[in-house]
This record gives structure tokens, C-alpha cells and sequence, in this order.
């Protein structure tokens, strides 16, 4: 894993994947990556698989997503704040 470009198309992407119903919290990359071959969004289930885990967190924030620790529901996810 590596540091790799946060595209246009990967961000659109990912926020579409989030919505998916197998998505169980968004930190869980494996389902992240199972819903864009699901939906067949390749450009990010090339994303998720190359990412470093920084990228990735970040790619979230971007989408409006808030990975962290702690929070205020279970696994730190918020929906009021994290989307």
C-alpha cells in the first residue's frame, strides 16, 4: 500500500459506496472495496486496494466522513457528523 491520487472520480465514488447496505462502518475497507465491485465502481476498488491507511482516512474526510477514534456512537462513527 502505498500514497496514490485522490481523484474527482474516487471521491464520487466513495460516496456512493458509503451508501451501500453492506457497509457496516466506513473504516471497514473490506466492505468499502466489496460494494465498489458490487457497484461496479473500479476506480475505487483500485483505490482502496492501493491505498496506505492515510490515504484512505483521508479520502473519507474528504467525502465528509470523519474517521477517528473514540466518538460519540459506537466505533467513534457519528452520523450527525460523519455524513
Amino acid at each position: 500500500m502505498t500514497r496514490v491520487d485522490i481523484t474527482d472520480e474516487v471521491r464520487e465514488q466513495l460516496a456512493e459506496a458509503l451508501d451501500f447496505e453492506e457497509i457496516d462502518h466506513p473504516l471497514n475497507r473490506g466492505a468499502v472495496q466489496y460494494a465498489a465491485w458490487e457497484l461496479e465502481l473500479d476506480e475505487l476498488a483500485a483505490f482502496v486496494g492501493e491505498a496506505d491507511a492515510s490515504t484512505y482516512y483521508e479520502a473519507l474526510r474528504q467525502v465528509g466522513v470523519e474517521p477517528r477514534a473514540g466518538g460519540e456512537n459506537t466505533g467513534g462513527y457519528d452520523p450527525e457528523l460523519d455524513g
